[in-house]
């Protein structure tokens, strides 16, 4: 099975052949928002039961400390991965027609060359550092804005900040590039062309990170941006892959970069 609307940068066609699969907008919006509602579900279940538990055990010295640590990023890590299972699942039936076993992995890197990913890296460094250099030595970030991830991951112990990078710099940028420039920017562009999905697209990306860059221009600038890029690098090369490398290394320069700046805050 050739996946013919992912890898060649001329998606706008609306003829493909029987044997690629077929989302549509309705049905990759469904997937991206099922994902979404699935996460938030998830965190309140998670939440939930660990909230009982820590009642239960309250009065064990340092116990509870301990879990409303680890609450956090359990609650995300579990719910990310099972909001992402129940989208890859959606994305599977309603696909016409089915996909084959391997279709994840065909859709993740139809006819990349691996061997220039080096420059979609070093595109994520440059993005990254330049963020760091105008939010550091620029335009500096209120003192009330709220960073509760970032924030978590600083106070947390060793063991928990591996978890965070972890997450930071793989997980969600995997996420990510599949739900909007994979299955959302793929549905819509089936249906109404690559321009009409690269902004739509782009304007949903901005949408969901919209509660953590509302109070900060450059915030804004920046998530706009990556989404803006990463569309781009989409229809240039056909692959997930190279916005995955610039989105993770772009993730992980900031990452450092609040590890670097905390002893001298």
């Amino acid at each position: 099975m050739s996946l013919s609307v992912v890898s060649s940068p001329d998606i706008q066609t609306h003829s493909l052949p029987d044997t690629d699969p077929w989302w549509g907008a309705w049905s990759a919006f469904l997937v991206v928002g099922c994902f979404y509602l699935t996460q938030a579900v998830g965190i309140f279940m998670v939440q939930m039961v660990a909230g009982f538990n820590m009642g239960l055990s309250k009065g064990i010295n340092g116990l509870e400390n301990l879990d409303q640590t680890w609450l956090l990023p359990l609650s995300l890590l579990v719910s990310t991965i099972g909001a992402a299972m129940v989208s890859w699942q959606i994305a599977s039936h309603r696909a016409r027609p089915a996909m084959e076993m391997d279709w994840f992995w065909r859709f993740l890197a139809t006819s990349h060359d691996f061997s220039g990913l080096w420059r979609f890296v070093l595109l994520g460094l440059s993005l990254g550092l330049s963020f760091f250099a105008l939010t550091e030595y620029g335009v500096l970030p209120p003192d009330d804005l709220p960073q509760p991830l970032f924030d978590a991951m600083i106070a947390a112990p060793l063991v928990l900040k591996v978890c965070w990078s972890l997450m930071f710099v793989l997980l969600f940028p995997l996420i990510e590039e599949t739900l909007f420039r994979g299955f959302l920017f793929t549905g819509f562009a089936q249906s109404w062309g690559s321009g009409v999905a690269g902004v739509f697209t782009t304007l949903a990306f901005v949408a969901v990170h919209m509660p953590k860059v509302l109070e900060y221009w450059p915030a804004l600038l920046a998530v706009t941006l990556i989404g803006a890029l990463t569309v781009l690098i989409r229809i240039r090369t056909g692959s997930l892959v190279s916005g995955i490398a610039m989105h993770s290394t772009y993730n992980g320069t900031l990452v450092a970069a609040a590890f670097l700046i905390q002893p001298a805050s």
